[in-house]
């Protein structure tokens, strides 16, 4: 009698687990050289701006399929607005430019925009989780959330929408910070300076 074959879903879990703590392991590292301060490069803040973006949706959209009402959607795009707009806000008075020796443009700040979405990511994907199962994986899982269970979903969907708004607003203002830098609006200190002054953690 032959043994019973190994679960697909189980698999799917485990190659979703490791996903997603490269995932995370690459937030954090992008958190933390913000935090020490970073080489500024537009096409790669645009490029993790719309990575992080974009599983941010992703996943908060997945909630839709297991009994998260759509009409939520709504709000959350408002949320979205609302959390940009104050984050672009937000943002021009964390975030600082400066040059090292060899001109280059160095940026740190808002470190605390990456923390919410951080914690809103981990949250969300606990729960699916949690309460789902390898069953995440079929976009189909069948499973109806209810009482506890889904407004849990739901707070956790409406955190890391709002971090994702908050990425945008910080995005879009560092983009700006940097079009004054270069067209010379706006001056930076040297390298020097960076060492004298106390970075804003937030």
């Amino acid at each position: 009698m032959s043994s019973p074959a190994p679960s697909t879903g189980i698999s799917f879990l485990y190659v979703f687990i490791v996903i997603v703590l490269l995932v995370l392991l690459r937030v954090v590292r992008r958190t933390y050289a913000n935090y020490r301060g970073t080489r500024f490069s537009l096409a790669r803040t645009i490029a993790f701006g719309c990575i992080y973006m974009g599983i941010g949706i992703l996943f908060s959209g997945l909630s839709f399929l297991d009994g998260v009402p759509p009409l939520l959607a709504l709000p959350e795009i408002l949320l979205i607005a609302l959390a940009a707009f104050w984050s672009y806000s937000y943002s021009d008075r964390r975030i600082s430019f400066w040059k090292s020796s060899d001109g280059s443009l160095y940026f740190r700040g808002g470190i605390l925009i990456y923390l919410i979405y951080t914690a809103g990511l981990i949250t969300r994907l606990s729960i699916d989780v949690l309460l789902i199962g390898p069953g995440m994986f079929t976009f189909a899982s069948g499973i109806q959330l209810s009482g506890i269970a889904l407004y849990g979903s739901i707070a956790t969907d409406l955190v890391l929408i709002f971090g994702v708004g908050l990425l945008i607003g910080r995005s879009v203002r560092v983009a700006r910070r940097y079009q004054k830098i270069k067209r010379g609006q706006e001056s930076v200190p040297e390298a020097s300076s960076r060492f004298t002054t106390r970075p804003r953690f937030v």
